[in-house]
């Protein structure tokens, strides 16, 4: 994850984070991620049994990040010697919650962690928290699931494992709100067609009259088609926080800008969005959407100097476009295409 501090007064409607890789991106989605999920899950088991929150807290953590034989402490900064500290604060006005919660763990933390709150306060169950890893995985499910669930083997951690558990549950009878409805239909135009679940969890693409099996269907598709399956089985809602791990993975420029146009009509329907990327059509398509439609945008830059620790500048979407390096190489491109056609 890197060293460094990171700090945020309030996270936006939608939420972008860049960078360099190894500075941290998907390790903060994925910080943000396991403290959500820790309270969702917390709150379905206790209405059952007696669930410790720091056992919780420490198990999703491990399995989320699944660092190595000597545990979480992998996760705290080797070079300066600190703890990892994190306090988070939850605030859901429609669902009426708000709580924060705050823990720390140094490089000798195995399992346990000790320094954590006891309790935390339950939150609705028709929240939901939902990560989708830069990687499809309806083509290895099944694979994925065995692993896990039946071999218990690393490999595939808990983002994978959770968004398997959303997509196999069944789609349901039922309007879905019209905003998402608007959302789920734009996104299927794309490709025009659908993914659709049928018999042992197998997923196939409908496209007019013909089926396709997830191993001859386009990977940009199948990326796309995990959103239009967690609309339709009702996994995304209108309560739900989306992260996104580079999302432009194998999507053509075009379907990538589409696709930002989607997260900012979802952001518009009540879903918080949190996005790590490194591409430029993401970062500029969110800039000029935002700008658009006045929706409050948090970029959050992150940079390593070298020798030194992680830093993070915040930028305001709607309002500026930040210097950066996605931008600053599409400018040396450019300065080389001159460079070149000029014999200089």
């Amino acid at each position: 994850m890197g060293y460094g501090e990171f700090n945020s007064k309030e996270f936006a409607p939608v939420n972008v984070v860049i960078g360099k890789n190894d500075t941290g991106k998907t390790g903060l989605l994925k910080l943000l991620y396991a403290s959500s999920k820790t309270i969702d899950i917390y709150s379905k088991r206790m209405q059952n049994e007696d669930i410790s929150l720091k056992k919780l807290l420490a198990e999703k953590l491990i399995n989320t990040y699944q660092p190595g034989k000597k545990g979480l402490g992998e996760l705290a900064s080797k070079i300066t010697k600190e703890k990892l500290s994190v306090d988070v604060e939850f605030n859901h006005s429609h669902l009426n919650y708000a709580d924060r919660l705050h823990f720390s763990f140094g490089e000798s933390t195995t399992n346990t962690i000790v320094d954590c709150q006891e309790k935390i306060n339950f939150i609705s169950d028709s929240f939901r928290c939902l990560f989708i890893p830069a990687k499809e995985v309806l083509t290895s499910l099944k694979a994925i699931r065995a692993t896990r669930d039946n071999l218990e083997m690393p490999g595939f951690d808990d983002t994978y494992l959770d968004l398997i558990r959303a997509l196999v549950i069944p789609t349901q009878k039922g309007k879905i709100t019209q905003e998402l409805k608007d959302v789920n239909d734009k996104l299927e135009n794309l490709f025009e067609g659908h993914i659709e679940q049928h018999s042992d969890d197998d997923f196939l693409f409908k496209k007019g009259n013909s089926e396709f099996p997830m191993q001859l269907t386009a990977e940009g598709v199948k990326k796309i088609g995990i959103l239009t399956t967690l609309i339709r089985n009702r996994q995304l809602n209108s309560n739900s926080v989306l992260f996104l791990d580079e999302p432009e993975t194998a999507l053509h420029p075009e379907a990538t800008r589409e696709l930002v146009e989607m997260l900012m009509l979802m952001a518009k329907a009540g879903i918080q969005i949190f996005v790590a990327t490194h591409d430029y059509f993401v970062l500029k398509q969110m800039h000029l959407a935002a700008k658009r439609d006045n929706v409050a945008t948090n970029c959050y830059a992150l940079e390593r100097e070298k020798g030194k620790s992680i830093t993070c500048k915040i930028y305001d979407l709607k309002d500026d476009f930040p210097i950066n390096q996605i931008s600053d190489e599409a400018i040396k491109m450019s300065d080389e295409e001159v460079i070149l056609d000029l014999g200089l």
